[in-house]
């Protein structure tokens, strides 16, 4: 089975129009009578399928396809992929000229989940076929709406675009003969459905009238824009590989338009990292780039756009999908994905029943968009790629899986200067930069709102001692508190290097209620025991610089606390890689099991206690580095990975210590 794609762009105008000499409009008619001339330019008027929905399918279909059509001398499995389901009508009509007079259409169904509705357009088809008569299926989404005997008998699937601008001012040209010639954008057009054409294109009325209505059904389209405002590709700085792979997609997308057109589908892609990353901001950067209408959803909006019960979702849900092909190419955008719960954490969940259909229904939706339009990038994010369903994260549905990391003081320095736009032009931002080190895109943009605001507020232009104060606000704690923070940190910073990890930054900055943070990549190997245990040493490793080095263990750690004991209880309670092999729970529930459990809780705390054993040794050992790292944290706030690597070494370990705990 061979698969046709075409670009409206290539079509070719086969009505010849001419204009009026003068290009004004008609006198109007006598009273209680139509004029001649009138009748006569009804009667030449063409219906707006033969202006739209022809030639496309004529481009679509190819010449030797439709010469074997109208002769009609031996039977044919056609199957046609229109741009929505409003397009099935049109191109039927358009398919019924073009063929034969022994032609089969049909039509599409909502119903062949039903066992009834199945058999009885296999038998349509099948009889049909067996007849020696050519057949064809008009659907939007013919994997879904077309019989499986069709599609498997299949001898040709044609996929026919919505009408490109140069195609529609051709139609507007052949229907009015009012007016001057107009001239139309992607802008104009996108997201419009057969029905807004019908709707334009009305007799008696002006080229301008039916561009200018046209228009204002694109601008009244929600989820569909173009990117103007967005950013440009190349000033996006500290996205590495996703925009290396954005870039790739703009060169496919060009390779396409110049008439290199593979079968596979553009690559789909899911980002995923913390929030304020820029994960939006690339998509936006990419359909900039690349030219191409935005499409964006999020589950959160097909529940507001709905009354929230389960079929209103659905809905939402199939009308994005319809969005994108009725647009295509364009570029998809689903944000917050995992919004949709993983079908693994709902295992006994009385919610399982409410969410499946929306799950399969995402999981369908994409196949059937993928096969059927290639033309189209989709593109979603999280912020949380552990919670996205594996059937969605596979390759097929989104092919690559891109992290998108804080940046480092190169990226952070680029987007410090986008966002600038020209001010401080001479100035050198790499200690902004490094104060911001841990912070992600959204920050920066804060950064420099909050320094103009300054700036204004004082009556003066910006200036860079403006971005330092924003960057690293006003000290509120005490020197005691700097240093028994800086101590703490110092100890996660140390213990995770001394441990094989790659540290990315460690700070004293305030950010929300952390009074600092350190930042390390998250090994990309498969979780056994001991990586576990190795992260919760780390997480406890700031507790144990308090005890060896500081004032004792304190409060501020809670958070480690609840990192090492959602880790431990995962090990024991999901992933049998304790005493039992027994999955109680999911990862994300397991710690649950502690308020559940008294025997689990025991098993979690003999583990905190003997990894804080541990993590005390470490610290103990590498405490010269501990305290170096410390004082370069009081003096600078912030430190790379680097530098904090080149502090610990230059600290060699002390001999192992006998004595794990210090005496109170």
């Amino acid at each position: 089975m061979s698969i046709h794609t075409l670009s409206s762009t290539d079509i070719v105008d086969d009505l010849v129009v001419e204009d009026d000499q003068d290009g004004s409009p008609a006198l109007p008619a006598p009273s209680g009578q139509e004029s001649l001339l009138s009748q006569a330019r009804a009667r030449q008027r063409p219906f707006l399928w033969e202006l739209l929905a022809k030639p496309l399918l004529r481009q679509a279909l190819g010449p030797d396809l439709l010469r074997r059509l109208k002769r009609g001398d031996s039977a044919l499995a056609l199957v046609v992929a229109a741009p929505s389901p409003a397009w099935v009508a049109p191109l039927s009509e358009a398919l019924k000229h073009l063929a034969s007079q022994g032609l089969r259409i049909i039509s599409p169904s909502e119903r062949l989940h039903r066992p009834d509705e199945q058999l009885h357009r296999a038998e349509e088809a099948a009889k049909a076929l067996n007849k020696g008569v050519t057949v064809a299926g008009i659907a939007a989404d013919p994997e879904r709406e077309l019989s499986k005997v069709l599609l498997a008998a299949a001898d040709v699937t044609v996929v026919v675009p919505a009408p490109d601008a140069a195609l529609v001012e051709r139609a507007i040209r052949a229907f009015s003969r009012k007016g001057e010639a107009v001239t139309l954008s992607a802008h104009d057009l996108a997201g419009l459905d057969w029905m807004d054409f019908c709707a334009a294109f009305r007799p008696g009325s002006t080229r301008q009238a039916i561009a200018a209505r046209l228009a204002r059904a694109a601008s009244a389209r929600t989820g569909v824009t173009f990117a103007d405002d967005g950013p440009a590709l190349e000033t996006l700085t500290g996205y590495g590989e996703a925009r290396t792979w954005a870039e790739q997609i703009v060169r496919d997308v060009e390779d396409r338009r110049a008439g290199h057109t593979p079968t596979a589908a553009l690559e789909s892609c899911l980002l995923f990292g913390v929030p304020g990353t820029g994960k939006t901001s690339l998509a936006k950067a990419l359909a900039k780039a690349a030219g191409l209408p935005l499409v964006m959803t999020s589950v959160s909006e097909w529940f507001s756009a709905s009354d929230g019960h389960l079929g209103a979702v659905v809905k939402e849900q199939k009308k994005f999908f319809a969005t994108l092909r009725a647009t295509r190419p364009c570029v998809g955008f689903i944000d917050e994905l995992d919004a949709l719960p993983s079908r693994q954490s709902m295992s006994g969940s009385t919610n399982s029943d409410f969410w499946a259909p929306i799950i399969t229904g995402m999981l369908l939706s994409i196949d059937a968009l993928r096969q059927a339009c290639p033309n189209v990038v989709l593109i979603a994010a999280t912020n949380f790629i552990d919670k996205v369903d594996p059937a969605l994260r596979r390759s097929g549905r989104f092919d690559r899986l891109i992290e998108i990391a804080p940046p480092d003081v190169e990226g952070l320095t680029g987007i410090l200067r986008a966002h600038l736009k020209g001010e401080l032009a001479d100035a050198d931002l790499a200690h902004v930069a490094q104060l911001l080190l841990g912070r992600v895109g959204a920050d920066v943009v804060q950064v420099i709102h909050s320094a103009r605001r300054r700036a204004r507020l004082a009556g003066r232009p910006l200036t860079l001692d403006d971005v330092l104060v924003e960057a690293s606000p006003p000290e509120p704690r005490s020197a005691s508190e700097l240093r028994a923070c800086a101590i703490h940190e110092a100890g996660h910073a140390v213990v995770a290097l001394a441990l094989g990890r790659i540290l990315q930054s460690v700070s004293l900055q305030l950010v929300g209620a952390s009074g600092g943070m350190t930042s390390i990549n998250h090994p990309g190997f498969i979780p056994t025991r001991s990586v576990i245990e190795d992260t919760v040493v780390i997480g406890l490793a700031g507790r144990a610089a308090d005890i060896v080095l500081g004032a004792g263990a304190s409060a501020g750690a809670v958070s480690d606390l609840a990192l090492a004991t959602r880790e431990l209880s995962a090990l024991h309670g999901s992933f049998g890689l304790g005493s039992m092999l027994l999955h109680q729970v999911g990862a994300e529930e397991a710690s649950t099991l502690v308020r559940l459990d008294s025997r689990f809780a025991q098993r979690i705390e003999a583990d905190l206690q003997r990894l804080l054993d541990r993590a005390i040794m470490l610290v103990t050992k590498h405490k010269d580095a501990v305290l170096a790292v410390a004082e370069a944290l009081l003096a600078h706030r912030v430190l790379s990975g680097a530098q904090a690597q080149a502090l610990t070494k230059a600290y060699p370990p002390l001999p192992c210590p006998t004595q794990i705990r210090p005496l109170p």
